[in-house]
């Protein structure tokens, strides 16, 4: 399930391929005194336990109870895992790694192709959030340590260690 909204966020959620095989066993369980059904519902309820929101800046995790977000410039590594089953149906779970931590996106489908997008906009978010390597420092008015040393004989005059002749010829100097 995709929905686009006005906000550029993306919210996706883990695919009923990805669960295919508990729905089978319940469907197998359903004459079984009705076993199927509870068994229904239950990996129903555990497919629609899980979204993710993906916006230009971070990807979310979200169930009834906690959210999580992990923002794109901190992904370091995108990585697929599927079993033979998720691979014959075209869905995976994608790990996204972090120097910190890791999130896991259960059951998506077209695992690769999405993982391609993820790639390109952490590089893009990355890419704007580098320093431009074409500004150059500003260079200060005067030179390193005149100030201070300013602010030393300063200090000097009003404390009456220097004198009036004194101070005048040696700002001079600075000046």
């Amino acid at each position: 399930m995709t929905n686009i909204s006005k906000s550029k966020t993306i919210t996706l959620a883990p695919s009923w391929k990805n669960h295919i095989l508990g729905y089978i066993i319940s469907v197998l369980l359903i004459p079984v005194f009705g076993i199927g059904f509870l068994v229904l519902y239950w990996v129903y309820k555990r497919q629609t336990k899980m979204s993710y929101l993906v916006s230009d800046t971070q990807i979310s995790s979200r169930d009834k109870k906690y959210q999580r977000n992990v923002d794109l410039v901190s992904i370091e590594k995108v990585e697929i895992k599927q079993s033979w089953l998720q691979a014959k149906m075209g869905v995976g779970t994608l790990i996204l790694h972090t120097s910190a931590s890791s999130m896991t996106l259960l059951g998506m489908e077209n695992p690769a192709n999405l993982k391609k997008l993820l790639d390109k906009a952490i590089q893009a978010e990355k890419k704007r959030f580098r320093p431009s390597d074409q500004t150059e420092p500003k260079k200060p008015d005067h030179d390193p340590g005149t100030m201070e040393r300013m602010d030393y004989l300063t200090g000097l005059w009003q404390q009456g260690l220097v004198s009036d002749e004194d101070y005048k010829k040696e700002k001079k100097h600075f000046e």
